[in-house]
């Protein structure tokens, strides 16, 4: 009974959150969108507790993370309120149960029907250090201004007054001296891994030379 149990429950976690998956991956109401997003925060959550990446959470990870949880619960509901099913209903239910769940969960498996599946990270890596390179320290302030204008990248540029910290973030800070000339940007992206997007921040730090003395040129992951 347990062994029927078990597996009712692994089969009906699996293709519940395939299901939402692929309904996510479809889903044109913002509405919707949040409510499902919702259902699988409980997988996020557990998949973030076992990767080191504060970026990247495996999708395939994260679908299995919420077939556990929920696997758990039909698990609790079928002991709760099935203990009068017979075993042969329980493999009946277990025949019938196995092909749409291998059909969902292949689908769920495929990077075009799972949103989870990040999008664009090759191409925005290799923005990044196009910038980064075309963005050289010591480069003078004129060349700087043509490189994001070649590029499209609208800009705001300022003279400092007084010592300012003009970035401050976990892995680096930039800090201006007075007379220190910053520019600074915001490249908008196409790459994004369900539910956040990127950016790329851009922050140029010029001496009074009009010389590049610093720079940051970084992706910036932007969540709801």
């Amino acid at each position: 009974m347990v062994k029927h149990k078990t597996m009712i429950a692994l089969l009906c976690g699996a293709g519940l959150t395939s299901l939402l998956l692929l309904l996510l991956n479809v889903s044109s109401s913002a509405a919707l969108t949040t409510f499902l997003s919702i259902l699988l925060l409980p997988g996020g959550i557990l998949a973030a507790l076992l990767v080191r990446s504060k970026e990247f959470y495996p999708p395939l990870l994260v679908l299995a993370a919420n077939a556990f949880v929920y696997s758990v619960v039909v698990y609790a509901g079928v002991s709760a309120f099935g203990r009068g099913i017979a075993v042969e209903k329980m493999r009946l239910a277990m025949v019938r149960l196995a092909l749409p769940v291998v059909i969902l969960v292949g689908l769920a498996c495929v990077p075009r029907f799972n949103p989870l599946w990040p999008i664009g990270m090759t191409e925005l890596a290799t923005q990044e250090n196009a910038l980064q390179e075309a963005l050289h320290l010591g480069m003078g302030l004129e060349g700087a201004r043509a490189v994001l204008r070649s590029k499209g990248i609208q800009f705001n540029e300022g003279t400092e007054t007084s010592q300012e910290v003009v970035l401050r973030r976990e892995d680096r800070s930039i800090t201006a001296a007075a007379g220190d000339r910053v520019i600074s940007a915001r490249v908008e992206t196409d790459a994004g891994q369900f539910p956040c997007g990127y950016a790329i921040q851009i922050v140029l730090l010029f001496g009074q030379d009009e010389r590049l003395k610093d720079q940051y040129v970084h992706r910036l992951r932007l969540c709801p």
